[in-house]
């Protein structure tokens, strides 16, 4: 693939121009031309690279997602850490990276939700890859631990899911800036999903 003069994919180009962009307007209201611009590449580039401006999106979606992902993972994954631990840790670091581009954050959130049938998939594809984060951290000190109890990977899912309608509900009221807020709910309502399966085994 080639590189611009600073070493850029012309496609990491174009997905960073992305999201300059949006941190100024909604997805509906800007064209291919403003992240060309702000990219600095060609148009025909753009074209080679995506067939419209939310193929761009998506693709900016999943690789921030993944960006939020990797914080999540490495707050939450070192070794020796309780459950309640990489609960507080992991929450910590997520809300706070988010927090840190509200701007950005804003506009994937409330974005996704217009694009229909590969919206809802791309978001499906992020809920389910952060509760399988959740699950290996708790597998990894069950690993130790063989009495705990093994989760059940739906109701993971299912309190992911629940965490980031809460995230929607608070940049949907104006307040991106303030997502460390939800830590304190966050961890209770992962916490309580730990009490409840250790309930069911007992």
């Amino acid at each position: 693939m080639a590189l611009t003069k600073d070493g850029i994919s012309p496609r990491s180009r174009l997905i960073a121009g992305m999201a300059k962009v949006l941190e100024q307007r909604a997805l509906s209201e800007l064209y291919a031309d403003d992240v060309v611009r702000e990219a600095g590449v060609s148009k025909r580039t753009f074209y080679q690279h995506f067939p419209n401006k939310e193929a761009c999106f998506l693709a900016l979606y999943r690789e921030n997602s993944a960006r939020v992902l990797g914080v999540l993972k490495e707050a939450s994954g070192a070794v020796g850490l309780s459950a309640l631990e990489r609960i507080q840790l992991g929450s910590q670091a997520y809300l706070s990276f988010m927090q840190g581009q509200s701007a950005l954050m804003k506009r994937l959130y409330i974005d996704i939700l217009y694009l229909g049938t590969e919206g809802m998939k791309a978001k499906r594809e992020v809920l389910q890859q952060f509760a399988d984060v959740l699950l290996a951290a708790y597998d990894a000190e069950r690993a130790q631990m063989p009495a705990l109890p093994p989760l059940d990977p739906e109701l993971v899912l299912a309190t992911v899911a629940g965490i980031n309608e809460l995230i929607l509900f608070k940049i949907e009221d104006g307040q991106a800036d303030r997502l460390r807020d939800l830590e304190g709910v966050s961890q209770k309502l992962l916490l309580g999903q730990l009490l409840l399966s250790q309930s069911s085994q007992g």
